[in-house]
């Protein structure tokens, strides 16, 4: 196994909530070879049954650090806020302290609790689980926190941002944690000044009820193992049944989210930085869009051999030739055409013939189904819209031009207010038209006419 440069940082409003809610994954990761950055926000001072305020802070700071190696964490940041406080506290100081520890690990994966869980009902979680938040965006800005940058800390903003809660509003990955799950359960049984504070809250409640159970009584003074290890695999088999795993998998559930609405744009034009480390594989994510493939023998009826002295164009892919210089820097048209580009040279006497039904641009295009073999935006409006242009042109079906002669007429007759009135709203919008570009040309070409 190789092990990654990647550290994970892991936001733990008390010591026993890693363990609780994602110790399986995380000592997986660092099964993996992650560095893993454990940051306490607070001191659980008062997690604790019949000790005082120092013991119990005490306890529970010696428990943090047995669970955290066996779950393999690697270094544990103490923030030191008062437990069960949190919601007296200005957010914006404890995001703060989060900003700072953003910057200082500069973590590829950041885990928390999900601001948009469910049925919580501890403030502390609550309120870090904003802070977390709200810091994922601030550790970006670099006019947020002077005094970090002149301590050397730099922006930084996180890839992978894994939520669990209580219950989460909208799961989108679960992981698999059999191999890892014993650990987990030692993990938190290591806690056993805080177990012994939770089970002592379900005992008080259940004499409320006017009711006991043993088996709480007896976890109280002696071993947890079996109580705790009976809650963990249940919730993980409850887990692992509930996404279709198959049968005797324990899993943990999360909320992974890394770009948000953008994620499927960076998936199709981001490209590796020279020299950064690769980035885990997330396959639920990581799937960039194939390229549709086309036998060499169909990509040559496609482009003619004599595309570098004649192109044939439908009618309102004229448009498209009076900005083609602006067009062929866009990202989103090199991804788009890149065939188109790689043959097309737009020089002054190439020849444009206007030729009635789908051309080279079509079969490149987003749009163009090779399953249906049409373009899947509406061929009728596309006609219309190529008659149109072709008339404002003075161009009829047939007709060749040079392109110089097809952008002088595109300055004279269309200019910026026809592109608008052709490609801006309504069955004849153009995607590219609110991107900027093609006012820009259209401007130029008008301004080269006079």
């Amino acid at each position: 196994m190789t092990p990654t440069p990647h550290t994970v940082l892991v936001v733990s409003p008390h010591a026993d909530d890693v363990a609780a809610f994602c110790g399986g994954t995380i000592a997986k990761f660092a099964d993996e070879g992650w560095k893993v950055v454990l940051v306490r926000v607070t001191d659980d001072c008062r997690d604790s049954v019949g000790l005082t305020v120092e013991e119990t802070a005490r306890r529970n700071a010696d428990e943090l650090r047995v669970a955290a190696r066996i779950l393999g964490v690697a270094e544990i940041e103490e923030l030191g806020f008062e437990t069960d406080r949190l919601a007296d506290v200005p957010l914006c100081d404890l995001r703060e302290r989060l900003v700072y520890q953003l910057r200082k690990h500069r973590p590829y994966a950041v885990f928390g609790f999900d601001p948009e869980g469910l049925y919580e009902g501890n403030q502390d979680h609550v309120r870090v689980a904003q802070a977390t938040e709200e810091a994922f965006w601030v550790a970006a800005f670099d006019l947020h926190h002077p005094e970090h940058v002149a301590e050397g800390l730099a922006p930084f903003s996180v890839c992978e941002r894994w939520y669990f809660a209580r219950q989460l509003a909208h799961p989108n990955r679960v992981e698999d944690v059999s191999a890892t799950m014993p650990r987990r359960v030692d993990a938190l049984c290591a806690h056993r000044t805080m177990l012994t504070n939770l089970i002592q809250g379900y005992r008080l409640q259940l004499q409320t009820w006017g009711r006991r159970v043993a088996w709480l009584d007896r976890a109280m003074t002696g071993d947890p193992r079996e109580l705790v290890a009976t809650f963990l695999q249940g919730q993980a088999k409850e887990v692992a049944a509930r996404n279709g795993l198959p049968h005797g998998t324990l899993a943990e559930e999360f909320r992974l989210s890394r770009f948000g609405g953008l994620e499927e744009l960076f998936q199709g034009l981001s490209e590796p930085l020279p020299g950064a480390p690769p980035a885990p594989l997330r396959e639920e994510l990581d799937k960039v869009p194939e390229a549709p493939v086309r036998p060499p023998e169909k990509v040559a009826r496609i482009f003619p051999c004599d595309i570098d002295r004649k192109v044939r164009l439908m009618g309102h892919h004229f448009l498209c030739l009076g900005a083609f210089d602006e067009l062929k820097d866009s990202a989103l048209f090199q991804a788009g055409y890149p065939d188109l580009l790689a043959r097309l040279q737009a020089k002054p006497d190439l020849e444009v013939e206007a030729v009635y039904g789908y051309d080279l641009f079509c079969y490149q295009c987003g749009y163009w189904s090779e399953d249906e073999g049409r373009c899947t935006t509406g061929w009728r409006d596309k006609l219309s819209k190529d008659a149109a242009v072709l008339e404002r042109l003075g161009i009829a079906t047939g007709q060749v031009l040079t392109l110089a002669e097809v952008r002088r007429r595109l300055a004279e007759r269309v200019g910026p207010e026809g592109l608008e009135h052709f490609c801006g709203r309504g069955e004849w919008f153009c995607d590219f038209k609110l991107m900027g570009r093609c006012q820009r040309a259209y401007e130029r070409l008008q301004k080269e006419a006079r």
